[in-house]
């Protein structure tokens, strides 16, 4: 849902039935690499660079080997999408640096990110432990794959192309090098400290967190709209990094970012065109519903974790 239905961008926008249906297909793509990805932070002892590192590897993948986008010239389902490519087209490698920028952001931040930080917030009991027994890992990497398949050739259509040797090749070194450094020390948690140096209060992470979500949508699909996203992610993540070397983040201040990420998503959503055939009433709808979840869900994090102590040394600590 956080990787795919808050911007209510597609065709079923307000087809609550289409919705839930979409979620058979949806849940063992992205929720199972979410799941996977949570596994092996954990049973490695990773830590939130880590994990994050882990989802951009699954970010690149994604429209580099299964949804094909990263490389597709033409597209049957947008009509904009010449004008998406063009200003940041790099024609050597045959892909636009902005949207795909924007699309490895976007898993990384809401097809993994924020609901494992909503995860680490709402469980506290499952903070250090995994998830999955063997067979479990094995029937999510089965639906995982099936899924992934599914969406690949679907993928070839839309898109109009088969993957080259060189761009499967190119693209999963960029992977396996994010892989690499996830499973390094680097992607070791750090030691927090026993007592906090520093308070945040809780009301500027999560209006940050907004603030930062909606200029990340935001941004053009320009050169200038890559540097401003850049940006926006390295002050968020070196501004994250010191607050936990300080001692003053710890599972409400995660939950939170994850919290906020998706009512950030979720305001974006309200400013997206409506798709072809989908109304007006019945997007507003759905954005007007997602809006008042997101704010609920906000609401248990910040009560969940109110009375947790400052961080733990738990794996899924951020780092």
């Amino acid at each position: 849902m956080c990787a795919e239905y808050l911007q209510a961008y597609l065709t079923a926008t307000g087809n609550l039935g289409a919705l839930l249906g979409g979620l058979a297909l949806l849940a063992p793509l992205y929720g199972g690499a979410a799941l996977l990805i949570r596994e092996i932070s954990v049973r490695t002892g990773r830590g939130w660079r880590g994990t994050l590192a882990l989802s951009a590897a699954f970010g690149v993948a994604m429209p580099g080997l299964i949804d094909l986008s990263m490389f597709g010239a033409h597209s049957s389902e947008l009509s904009y999408w010449e004008e998406l490519r063009r200003p940041t087209l790099i024609q050597p490698l045959g892909l636009a640096l902005g949207p795909t920028l924007e699309w490895v952001t976007g898993h990384v931040l809401m097809s993994i990110g924020a609901p494992l930080a909503l995860l680490q917030a709402l469980a506290p009991a499952q903070r250090r432990r995994p998830l999955l027994g063997r067979v479990g890992i094995a029937v999510i990497s089965a639906l995982f794959a099936i899924a992934a398949v599914l969406v690949h050739f679907d993928g070839r259509q839309i898109y109009g192309y088969t993957p080259g040797p060189w761009q499967v090749v190119s693209v999963c070194l960029v992977v396996l090098g994010l892989i690499v450094a996830a499973l390094s020390r680097w992607g070791q948690p750090l030691a927090p400290r026993k007592h906090r140096d520093r308070h945040v209060v809780p009301l500027v992470i999560l209006l940050g967190g907004i603030a930062g979500k909606v200029a990340i949508d935001m941004v053009p699909p320009t050169w200038l709209g890559a540097t401003g996203l850049s940006a926006v992610l390295v002050v968020g993540f070196a501004s994250i990094h010191r607050l936990t070397v300080s001692g003053a983040w710890g599972a409400q201040e995660t939950g939170l970012v994850g919290a906020s990420a998706v009512i950030g998503g979720t305001l974006t959503g309200f400013l997206t065109p409506a798709s072809e055939g989908v109304t007006f009433t019945a997007k507003y709808a759905q954005n007007a519903v997602l809006l008042l979840l997101a704010v609920a869900l906000t609401v248990l994090v910040w009560r969940t974790t109110r009375s947790d102590d400052p961080p733990d040394a738990s794996p899924n600590t951020p780092d």
